[in-house]
């Protein structure tokens, strides 16, 4: 008895733990699109990382609307660290209408 309870309460720690960490990471995600966007008056909204990212998915999907740097940083951030996949374009659109 006390083993499978000693079971579930690492099983419940680990659980808190990974809701803890999912809402660090959420709010690092925001910190680093609002210094993203209070930079983009000086360093401006699109650069060549951007671009080219545009390029490649209007390439493979004619309705791709262009995103800017930021929308980049948040979308990249978002999908790594929050949702643990890749960055292509479906999911970069996804990341952006939520």
């Amino acid at each position: 008895m006390s083993k499978i309870l000693f079971f579930l309460v690492l099983c419940c720690l680990y659980l808190v733990q990974i809701q803890g960490q999912l809402l660090t990471d959420r709010q690092y995600c925001n910190r680093l699109t609002r210094e993203c966007l209070r930079s983009e008056g000086t360093v401006g909204p699109n650069d060549d990382t951007e671009g080219i990212y545009n390029d490649w998915c209007r390439r493979s999907n004619r309705n791709w609307r262009n995103i800017t740097r930021c929308q980049l940083v948040r979308a990249s951030c978002e999908l790594t660290l929050v949702r643990c996949e890749n960055l292509t374009c479906a999911n970069v659109a996804r990341v952006l209408r939520t």
